[in-house]
C-alpha cells in the first residue's frame, strides 16, 4: 500500500520505517489551531447590563398600540352609528304604521259621518224609534213678539199659538 506521500503514513508512524532512500521527503506541517478569540473580563452589571429595549422595537410598539386603538375606535364608532341607524328606521316605521292607522280612521269617520248624517236615515230614525212627525207646511206657528208686553199682550199671545196663523 502506498501510504509513503500521505498524512495517514505519519499517522501511523511508519516514516521510520521507510527506507532512506527518499531524501525529498519532508515532514508533515504540524496542524495549526485557529486564532482564540480574547475573552475580556469587564466588570459591571453582568447579564443585566445588556438588557436595553432597543428603539426600532419600541417605536413598532407604539405603533402597534396606535392601530389597535384606531381600530377599537373604528368599531365603536361603527357600532354606535348602526345603532343609531335602527333606531331612527324603527322610529320611521313607527310614524309610517301610526299614520296608515290614521288615514284608516279617517277613512271610517268619513263613511260613518255620511252614514249618520244622512237626512233620510235621521228621518227613519225620528219617526220609527222616537215616534216624531214629520212637520208639514201648514202645521206652522208663528209668534209676534213685537206687540205690547202688558198682561193684556200676553193673553193675545197665548190665543195666538193655539189659533193657526194666516200669512
Amino acid at each position: 500500500m502506498a501510504y509513503r506521500a500521505s498524512n495517514a503514513a505519519y499517522a501511523y508512524d511508519m516514516y521510520e520505517a521507510q527506507p532512506v532512500s527518499y531524501p525529498n521527503r519532508t515532514a508533515a506541517p504540524a496542524p495549526v489551531a485557529p486564532e482564540r478569540p480574547r475573552l475580556d473580563v469587564v466588570s459591571g452589571e453582568g447579564l443585566e447590563a445588556n438588557q436595553a429595549v432597543s428603539p426600532y422595537f419600541t417605536h413598532v410598539m407604539k405603533l402597534a398600540f396606535v392601530f389597535v386603538a384606531l381600530f377599537c375606535v373604528v368599531g365603536f364608532a361603527r357600532i354606535a352609528l348602526a345603532g343609531a341607524t335602527t333606531a331612527l328606521l324603527n322610529n320611521n316605521a313607527q310614524a309610517a304604521t301610526s299614520l296608515e292607522q290614521a288615514h284608516q280612521e279617517s277613512s271610517n269617520l268619513q263613511v260613518m259621518r255620511s252614514v249618520y248624517g244622512s237626512e233620510t236615515r235621521i228621518r227613519d230614525l225620528a219617526t220609527g224609534t222616537l215616534g216624531m212627525v214629520s212637520a208639514g207646511d201648514d202645521d206652522t206657528t208663528t209668534l209676534d213678539f213685537s206687540g205690547d208686553q202688558t198682561a193684556d199682550a200676553g193673553s193675545d199671545a197665548a190665543s195666538a199659538e193655539q189659533a193657526p196663523a194666516t200669512e
